[in-house]
This record gives C-alpha cells, structure tokens and sequence, in this order.
C-alpha cells in the first residue's frame, strides 16, 4: 500500500502539471516567508544592537560609578572614560563636551561624529562590512555636560543574527515542504488524477474515433465529489458525444453525398436532353453527356477541352456574352430561346437553361439544351391553323360563341358583338344568363348534361342586347374537349324576320280560319238564333218553351263572346302606354281578384320586389293578362290550394319577371307547347283563346312569355317585362 503511494506519488512528480503546481506552490510559500523574514531580521538585528549598547553601557557605567570624576576636569574625565576599553565589546569611542568640542578619541575612533547625534542626545551607525557599530552613549554621569560615542564590536550580533537567520530558513523549509506535500496531495485527489483519468479517457475516446469502435465510458465521471472540475469532465463527455453524433452525420451527408452525385452522374449521363459542364472562366467544356454527342454528331475526344465558340454552337457568339453578363444578377438562368448550330450545319431552336455552381474550387456552368425545333413548327402550323380557323369565324354571319360549364363566355366573334352590342373585351366578361332572356342557372346545367361530344342540340332563346332590347335566337349547341377542358360552341342565328314571317304566315291562316268559322260557324246559327228570339218573343210562351227559348239566348251569348274574343285577337294591339309602378299596380289587381268565386277558395299570395318597379304599359290590357294568369293558375288547383305572385329583379337589369306559380299536376310536354296557340284548350267550356290573346298582349308590351311544368315544383308562367326609368315628378 506504502509503494503504492510512493510509487504514485513519483508519478505525480514526473508530471509535468504537477511539477509545475509544486514548484509554483513551493515557490509562493518560499517568497511569502522571504517577505516575512527580512523585517524579521532587520528587528532581531536592531534588537541585539541596543542589547549589546546595553550591556556596554550598564558595566562601565558601574566601573565609573566606583571611582570618583571631577567633570570640571576634562583631561580625568576622558583618562577615566578611556579605561572602559577593558569591555572585549568596546573597540574604541569619542568624548566631546557639550558644545561639540572633541575632547579626544580612543582606540578605534568612531565614524559617528557629533553632528550625528539627535535632538534627544541619540544617534547610530551599523557598518556590517568592518562589524561595527556605533551608538551615543547616554550617561548620567555627564550632567549633560560631555556626550560620548562608543564603537562596539558587532561579531557576537553578526553570529547571532546568522544563527537566527539558519532557524528561520529551516522552518520555512519545513514548511514549505509540509504545505507543498500536503497541496500535492489534495490536489492529487482532488485536480491531478480527474485529469489524467480524463487524459486517458480522451486518449482512448481518440483510439475509439480512429477505429470506428463503439467508445468506452468516461471512468473520470467516477469523481463524485468534484464540482468546475466535474462540469469540465461533463462538458468534455458532452463534447465528445457530439463529436460522434457530428461524426455520425457526416457519414450519413457522405453516404448521401454518394449516392447524390451516383445519382446526378446517371442523371447526367440518360437525360435525353444534352447536358454539358464548362468552365466559368475561359467556356473549357470539361464534361458532356450522349445527347450532346448525338446532338451535334461529334465524338467526346473532339469535345472536351474545347469551348461552345470552338465548336460553332451558337448562331450568335453573342448569346453566349449575353448569358454570362446574365449570371452577374442572377446565378440561374431559365428556358432562355435560343438558336444553336448542328456540325452539319443545321440550325436547331433550344431552350437553354444553365446554373453556375461551384465544383471544387472551380466556378463551373453546367447547362441543359432542350430541343423544341418540331414543338415550335407545330406551333407555328397551330398558329396559322388558328388563324385561318380565326378568320373564318369572324366572317361567320352566325354569331360564334364559346361557354364553359358555369356558362361563362369564353370567345366570341365579331358577329356575336354585333349583334349584342358589346366589344369583346365586354362580352368575355359576361356569362350566357346576361345574355339570355329567362335562363336560370339550374336550367343550363340541365342542358349541359344533356349534350354529348358527336350529339349537337337546336334550341330557340331569346337574346337580349346591350341596350335591354332583346331578339329571338335559334342556337345550335354542341359539345367539345380542349386540351383538359369540355366547352361549349353555340352558334346562334338571329331569327326575328323569320319569326315575323312565320308570325304573318300564321296570322294570315289564322284569320282564314276565322273568316271560315265565322261564314260557316256564327253568321247562319246568329241570324237564325236571332230571328227566332225575335219571333218568340212577340208570343206567350209556355214553361216549356220558355226554356228553350233561354237555352237559345244562352248560346247566342256563347258565340257573343266567342266573336268578341276573335275580334280581339285578330285586330292589331293598340296600347295606350302609361308609367305604371308594379308593386302597387299588382296588389289592387291582386286585391280586386280575391272576391272571385275561382279564387277565394284559393289562397292567393304575392310576393312584391324589394323596390319600387315601373314600366311602362297599358293598364287595362295587362290587368286582363294578370286575372287571365291568376284565374288559369285557381283553375289547375284544389280548393284551399296556394297560387303564388312573384315580382323578381334578375341580374343583370333592365328586365323584371312577374311569375305565377301553383302546385296542380305538371302539364305534359306535348301540351305545354301548344298552350298559345289559338283555339287549343284543356277545358270542356273553354275557346283556347285566353292564353292566345295574353301571348299576343304580352309580346305588344315587348316582353316574353314562358311556360314551366314539373312534377317536383309545379307550375310557373313567367313573363318577362322591360323596365323603365321612374317618371319625374314636378312640383
């Protein structure tokens, strides 16, 4: 155990910290004692002087206190005092009188002089060199009449001091080695052996490192008891497993970094674009791939090491300058167009693409070609396509219009403006409800699903123009893809001489008809009727007769009112126009209507828009369309059924719609088309004339007339009315 410490303890001794520390330890104790001892022996050599003074003084002081002086007799006096030279410690002296006066020297004389001497009669010289020392002599024998210096011998003191000098050294000595041993060891346990422990933990953390071995515990953080130390210890741990952790992210960014570059090179090597790497500074291609070769028809040997401007590349040598006064601003440049050069001579178009990268050290471009020569041909070819395709529907007498799903106008012709009335620029930014009288967007996303790609549909709308005024149209609609989208061309054609025509057509053999049934069917039944009614009523009738004679009277009013409504369906509509404000013109009507028998088993209900309405219409002609409506709605309906007025505000104005709407069984569509028509009815009692002459009022009022019947939501009439601006009021 005892060669154990010693054995460590000459460890700690080679140690070249711990010399250090010993060495500093021993050195500060040394030169601390060193402060100490000089005062010290400056004090013990003071106080041996003025004991030797002492000692001198007390003996011949009692020699002369056994004689008698006579101090008025200065030759006795200095004979007397000259004899106190039997001291072995007094070598020599001075006698002066008061005033300063030598009165003679004996044996050594001293170098203390009577000017030396203080205030208080004292006074000191030490000459360490000769071992003298010279000191005043206060003696009360003198009176204060004589001052004497005596010069001592200092051997006795210079031994003294020397021995005590020797004591003190050694003390120090012993301990300065106590308390050096003493720190060695504390700092043995406490700094020395932690640090060497961590030395070798580090040493083999090191070895583990090189070796890629799985480190081993830091046996320094066995130290428990150590505080800045343990965190040192600690922090070098914590270093340490960041250094693996750095270690291990390394390998994994090399790892990545392989497979990056294994993967940037077979990137390189297969783009089927030509990829090529130049140098920055003079263009030197230092590498290029297969599509660059077979680009150009050259060899790699003949490439590498030469520039694009050695090759002919560029059409222009000043793209290139241009590209790399590029990079100055921006250290990526994107599907630049350019025109490049084959060897064979031929010009190819290419998208260029560079980025300048740095390559160990080498500022480097690596460039991509994209070859778009065909793409742009077909472009080229689509555009004169476009354009050929372009002019022939603008020269079109049909307007030519695209629409997406939501009915968004997508292109137009210059006809489709025309007619409109919109520029294109205006008419892209609508969508075919703007353009399309009473088309809802539930109904055009109907028609939408109906359509298919080979199936074009025939349909008639109306349009209206810019202004508000509106025009039949007959829209032949078909469905097409483009590129991801399906769209919708429509290619409408104004049909409103066509409908005149058809209108006059009809009209004329309506009125045929009618001339017709009124030679055939009123005129002999009225005169006969008539003449009868004339007849009998000159006469007494019995009951029986007289109940023929009201059957007759009752069908002579038929045919009253039958001639009537054909009167006034075959005369041209006179209106006497006048502004009119719906909302209030629609509840007095409304109001008058509800006393009816058809209608006040009903519950009528109207629903006004938000704002004052006006247009500007005959009143009576359309109160006759409203009770005409109303009571054809009462009529499809049970009793305490709900029949619905609407007054709504489409976007975008000038047009307002008056809808009537009851829940009775949908009318079929073979019946729906022919509810206009003249003489055409459902009822038993009817004429078919009712809705006839409401169509023929409406459309006088410029206005439109729409029937729509479903099972789900019933049916509804709406009519389409031009609004007009509120009239002035004047004060």
């Amino acid at each position: 155990m005892l060669s154990d410490r010693l054995q460590r303890l000459r460890f700690l001794f080679q140690a070249r910290l711990s010399r250090r520390i010993v060495l500093w330890v021993f050195g500060s104790i040394v030169a601390i004692e060193a402060i100490i001892l000089v005062p010290s022996v400056s004090r013990r050599e003071q106080e041996l002087l003025e004991y030797l003074k002492t000692i001198s003084l007390a003996e011949s002081s009692g020699v002369l206190r056994q004689r008698s002086l006579n101090l008025d007799d200065p030759q006795q006096v200095f004979a007397q005092i000259s004899r106190i030279q039997e001291n072995p410690v007094v070598v020599g002296g001075a006698l002066y009188r008061a005033d300063g006066t030598l009165m003679g020297v004996f044996g050594e004389a001293p170098q203390l002089d009577y000017t030396s001497i203080n205030a208080d009669g004292r006074g000191a010289r030490l000459q360490r060199s000769l071992r003298r020392y010279d000191a005043v002599w206060p003696m009360a024998l003198f009176d204060g009449q004589y001052a004497l210096m005596i010069r001592h011998d200092t051997t006795t003191v210079e031994q003294e001091i020397y021995a005590f000098i020797w004591r003190i050294a050694g003390l120090v000595l012993i301990i300065s080695v106590f308390v050096t041993v003493a720190t060695i060891i504390v700092l043995d346990a406490t700094l020395i052996s932690p640090i060497l422990r961590l030395r070798q933990d580090l040493l083999r953390a090191g070895s583990a490192i090189r070796d890629d071995h799985p480190p081993a515990d830091f046996k320094s953080t066995s130290y428990k008891h150590l505080d800045e130390l343990r965190d040192v210890i600690s922090a070098f741990e914590v270093m340490f497993q960041q250094v693996l952790d750095a270690i291990a992210e390394r390998k994994q960014a090399e790892a990545a970094l392989r497979i990056s570059e294994e993967k940037f090179e077979k990137a390189f090597r297969s783009s089927p674009n030509p990829v090529l790497l130049s140098r920055m500074e003079d263009g030197q291609l230092l590498e290029v791939n297969d599509s660059f070769l077979q680009f150009l028809d050259v060899e790699a040997e003949a490439v590498l090491g030469t520039t694009t401007i050695d090759l002919g590349v560029w059409k222009h040598e000043g793209d290139r300058l241009q590209m790399l006064q590029a990079f100055n601003t921006d250290p990526v440049i994107r599907n630049q167009e350019h025109q490049v050069r084959t060897r064979s001579g031929h010009l190819r178009t290419v998208l260029y693409s560079a980025e300048r990268i740095d390559i160990h050290g080498v500022d480097c471009i690596l460039s991509v070609m994209n070859d778009i020569t065909e793409r742009k041909q077909a472009e080229e070819a689509l555009r004169d396509s476009e354009r050929r395709f372009r002019a022939l529907v603008e020269q079109a007498a049909d307007a030519v219009f695209v629409v997406d799903r939501n009915g968004q106008i997508v292109d137009a012709n210059q006809q489709a403006c025309h007619n409109l009335g919109y520029t294109r620029e205006d008419l892209l930014h609508r969508s075919v409800s703007d353009i399309q009288v009473a088309l809802s967007l539930s109904q055009l996303q109907a028609l939408w699903n109906n359509l298919t790609p080979s199936h074009p549909i025939t349909v008639q709308g109306v349009h209206r123009r810019h202004d508000g005024s509106t025009f039949p149209v007959e829209v032949r609609i078909g469905l097409f893809e483009f590129g991801d989208r399906r769209l919708v061309v429509a290619l409408a054609r104004d049909i409103t001489e066509r409908q005149q025509a058809e209108a006059a057509r009809a009209r004329l053999a309506e009125i045929g008809e009618l001339t017709a049934m009124i030679v055939h069917e009123v005129r002999n039944p009225l005169t006969t009727v008539w003449m009868g009614l004339n007849a009998l009523a000159k006469d007494e009738l019995s009951e029986r007769s007289h109940l023929r004679l009201q059957l007759a009277l009752e069908e002579s009013n038929r045919l009253q009112r039958l001639l009537n409504e054909i009167l006034l369906y075959a005369k041209e509509q006179q209106l006497d126009r006048q502004p009119i404000e719906l909302n209030q013109f629609l509840t007095e009507v409304l109001d008058s209507m509800r006393t009816l028998p058809i209608v006040c088993d009903r519950t009528l209900v109207f629903q006004p828009a938000s704002a004052p309405i006006w247009i500007e219409g005959d009143r009576d002609k359309l109160k006759q369309v409203v009770i005409n409506l109303v009571n054809n709605a009462c009529e499809a309906v049970e009793d305490q059924a709900t029949v619905t007025c609407v007054l709504t505000s489409p976007e975008p104005q000038p047009h307002i719609w008056l809808q009537v709407h009851n829940g009775g069984p949908p009318i079929p569509p073979e019946v729906l088309e022919k509810l206009t028509q003249p003489f055409f009815t459902t009822k038993a009692s009817g004429n078919g004339l009712g809705l006839a002459v409401t169509k023929r009022i409406i459309e006088a009022h410029h206005a439109s007339l729409t029937i729509e019947s479903t099972a789900q939501s019933g049916t509804t009439v709406t009519v389409a009315l031009p609004t007009a601006p509120a009239p002035e009021i004047h004060a």
